[in-house]
């Protein structure tokens, strides 16, 4: 069979694979009516009925002692279960109760306050709602503003695009010289002529 150059299968190749999947399956079923009466007789013997045992046992064996191993460590936990007041574990700062009062609005279903109010929730940013990063993702950037800005540099990029192409004098808008138009200007000056 071909292959194709990419090394993907087409549906030829498909129908070959499945072709001979299926052929296995029946010549191995074919060879375990064949041969079935046989293998229940090797399964009497002892000795195979002693190693199917072991290794029942060795499973069993290995299922407890996976499942006593979980249980005899427990998960830590990350914040004390409870509190006495002493000790503030809210992770989340206090909701404005401009924003609160958008969840208690009457007249209005339930789901469009709650819209309303997530809206204008995740209007500001985590650093403003949370005392500190509850995930991974929010540690890149995390109060960036306590820091001064970065000073302007006068070799930017920028800064050189600022120089160079917005200028007052914009020698890069004139028209090219003469020598440097080429043959299409010609062409155009022909056939403006021959009109």
């Amino acid at each position: 069979m071909a292959k194709v150059a990419s090394d993907v299968c087409d549906a030829r190749c498909q129908l070959f694979h499945n072709e001979m999947i299926r052929k296995e399956n029946t010549i191995r079923i074919k060879w375990f009516l064949k041969n079935q009466q046989r293998l229940i007789d090797q399964l009497k013997e002892p000795k195979f009925t002693k190693r199917a045992k072991e290794i029942i046992a060795e499973s069993k064996k290995r299922e407890a002692a996976r499942i006593h191993n979980v249980q005899r460590k427990p998960l830590p936990t990350w914040r004390p279960p409870k509190s006495n007041g002493t000790i503030n574990i809210d992770i989340m700062k206090p909701i404005d109760l401009d924003v609160r009062a958008i969840l208690y609005e009457k007249g209005i279903p339930t789901f469009i306050t709650t819209h309303n109010y997530l809206t204008k929730r995740y209007k500001e940013p985590p650093e403003k709602r949370f005392y500190f990063p509850d995930c991974t993702n929010w540690i890149y950037g995390w109060r960036l503003d306590d820091y001064p800005p970065i000073p302007l540099s006068e070799v930017r990029l920028r800064s050189i695009m600022l120089a160079q192409f917005y200028q007052r004098k914009a020698f890069n808008l004139k028209q090219d010289p003469e020598w440097f138009r080429g043959c299409h200007m010609k062409n155009a000056r022909n056939f403006n002529e021959n009109r």
